[in-house]
């Protein structure tokens, strides 16, 4: 009886690594058909003070006007 067992997980296993092989060689075939990334430089955003200080400000008075409601 444990013949048959492991006959049927040496066959569930050789299923299963056939499947991963094949799904990895369609993606190595599609990546080498896919155009090269490119890199591209992307500059820091600056944000000025003053735009976080009247974000501040809203904010506070936001919270104010809903304690007070």
């Amino acid at each position: 009886m444990h013949a048959a067992t492991d006959n049927v997980a040496t066959a569930v296993i050789v299923v299963v690594v056939i499947v991963c092989v094949g799904i990895v060689s369609v993606i190595v075939a599609v990546g080498s058909e896919a155009e090269p990334y490119k890199l591209t430089s992307v500059k820091s955003a600056s944000v000025k003070s003053s735009t976080v200080e009247a974000t501040v400000r809203e904010t506070k008075a936001a919270t104010a006007e809903a304690a007070s409601a």
